[in-house]
Order: structure tokens, then sequence, then C-alpha cells
């Protein structure tokens, strides 16, 4: 038996594997609340001692993928006040096999299983698709993760990233005017300021105070302010607020400027997956114009971009699946 886990900033799952004729069938999984917790051995101390009668045979390996670069077997989570340690993990469930992975690299890991359901399409590529090439994962969510499963003559590798902290490029004047704006704001602007959660609440913000948009009555009470993201993307779900869906569609445009910059980076021809909270909440606004313009908006490399199909990843799962895959070759 396996235990797998895809700890997120926001939330935490835990779930059970096991071996059955050759695959792996997950036979539970716990949703947790990180912040919560002062640390992921907490959560594992309820998880066991709620499902320690479901433990029917001998735990074997375990994997967890977490929000941050791993270095010699640990990670200080981002987003979160936890270090966690490899070795102390392992000794709190008494295994030896046990490994932490940047949490995008557990989504990666489950590419090779998603079937149709598994998957939204947003853009499907033109011409020559190369099924078999290497893929990338750009995740939205509570910040920006990213990770390459890199395919070669019948081999892959999964590599973590953190693009996600890498400058943000403007691509168009409002943009540029976004970046001002937000240099105003913070020391160094990343991808991850616009592309992530707060992401959207910091273009919100940028629309209302530069006079581009009027702002709805939702957003104006005091109690609105922590709820700004939720608010915004629902309005703009619903059509009923200029400004709000000026947000999603400014979002959209650079979500697929940066998808395609991957593309290039990595020559990720086998597809972009959309991992992530957001893309499964906002996929009527991401399967319109804004982010396949952005997307295809590459000059004289348009024609790989073209080629590469994009995704979302429906399955709630998929990062936990890739997790107790990884934990399987361990």
């Amino acid at each position: 038996m396996i235990i797998a886990g895809d700890i997120g900033g926001t939330k935490a799952r835990i779930g059970l594997f096991e071996r059955r004729l050759g695959k792996l069938e997950m036979l539970l999984s716990e949703r947790y609340v990180s912040k919560d917790y002062p640390s992921l051995q907490a959560i594992l101390k309820v998880f066991m001692e709620k499902h320690q009668a479901s433990i029917t045979q001998r735990l074997e390996a375990a994997c967890f993928g977490l929000p941050g670069p791993v270095v010699n077997g640990r990670v200080k989570v981002t987003n979160l006040p936890w270090e966690v340690v490899q070795g102390d993990v392992g000794a709190s469930l008494r295994l030896h096999k046990i490994k932490l992975v940047n949490d995008l690299v557990g989504t990666a890991a489950a590419i090779p299983t998603f079937g149709p359901d598994s998957l939204l399409n947003v853009y499907e590529g033109r011409g020559y698709v190369d099924r078999g090439g290497s893929c990338v994962v750009v995740a939205p969510g509570t910040g920006l993760g990213h990770s390459l499963m890199h395919r070669e003559a019948g081999w892959s590798v999964l590599l973590a990233s953190e693009g996600g902290h890498a400058n943000f490029a403007p691509t168009n004047e409002d943009e540029m005017d976004l970046l001002r704006y937000l240099q105003g704001r913070f020391s160094h602007v990343s991808v991850e300021s616009v592309l992530c959660g707060p992401g959207i609440a910091n273009i919100y913000s940028f629309l209302r105070d530069t006079g581009r948009g009027e702002e709805p009555a939702q957003l104006k009470s005091p109690d609105a302010a922590n709820k700004i993201t939720s608010i915004v993307t629902e309005l703009a779900l619903t059509g009923s607020c200029d400004i709000c869906v000026k947000t999603l569609r400014m979002f959209c445009t650079m979500l697929g400027a940066h998808c395609s910059n991957i593309v290039l980076t990595y020559l990720a021809t086998g597809g972009v997956f959309l991992g992530g909270g957001i893309p499964p909440k906002i996929a009527p606004f991401l399967t319109k114009g804004p982010f396949v313009e952005g997307y295809l908006k590459k000059g004289k490399q348009r024609e790989r971009v073209e080629a590469t199909p994009v995704f979302i990843i429906k399955d709630d799962h998929a990062a936990l699946y890739g997790a107790a895959a990884i934990a399987a070759t361990l």
C-alpha cells in the first residue's frame, strides 16, 4: 500500500493507494485546509489515526507533492509557514521509501494516465500535432506553478520549475501600464503577480484605480477586501460587470502568452496542461478568444505554437495519482 499527498497553499489532499493487477487503485482520500495545521506530519497523524483500519497490508512507500523547490530532501513550502524534511516525514510514517517532490511534478507524473474524461480541450492544435512530444503543466491557483515531462526516444523525465517567479513580461500598452502599477506596490513583479488567485485581484485593482471601469456594488462593501478574486470571477462569468469581464479577459490573454512562452522555452510540443484551481472555474473564458489570441501571438515561431494543443485538467485528484505513481517507482 502507498500513501500519496498533494499539498497546496490552500488545501491538502492525502490518499491511500493499493497495487492491484499492476495498477494503482485509490482506496480513499481526505482533504484538509492546509493553514489549519502546523506541519505535514500533523495532517498525516490525523489521516493515519482515522484510517488505520483501512491499512490492511504493509505500507510500502510514500510521495508528497509540495509547493516550492525541493533541495536535498527539504522544502520551505510556498505560501505556508512550513519546512518539510523528507527524513522526518519518513520517520513519522516508519517508512524508508519516501520522496518529496514539487507539487507540479506530481501533476506531470499523472499525464500518461489522463483519459478523455480527465481533460477539457482549450485549443486542439493545427497541422502536425506531436502527441509523443514533451509536455508542460502550467497551474495558476494560490500561486503559479510549472513542471515539465520531457520525452525523448521512448523515455521520459520529470523536471520541477520555479518559472512562476520569473519577471512578468507585458505584451501591449495596457499590460505595460499594469507592470508600472504593480512596480509601485511590489519590489519584484513576477508572472505569478498576475497569473494566480491574488493576481486576478491585482489586475482588477489596476483597472479600477486607473479609471478603466466602474467598481460594482458587491466590491464596495468593507468585507469584500478578502473576497475580490471570487467576486470578480463570479461577476465575470455571469457577464454582469464590465470591469470584471475585462479583468478575466486580461488574465486569459496574459496566461495564453505565458503558456506559449513555456512551450518555446522547453520545445514542449506534446501539449500544455492547465492545472491549479483557477482554469476549471473559468473554462468558459479560456475556451474563447483572449486565451488563444495571447497563446498564438508568437511572430515567426507562431507555427510551432499553433501545432501544440492546450488542455484543462478536470480531474481534481490528478496530482494525487501522480504522486502515487512516483511512490510506486521507489
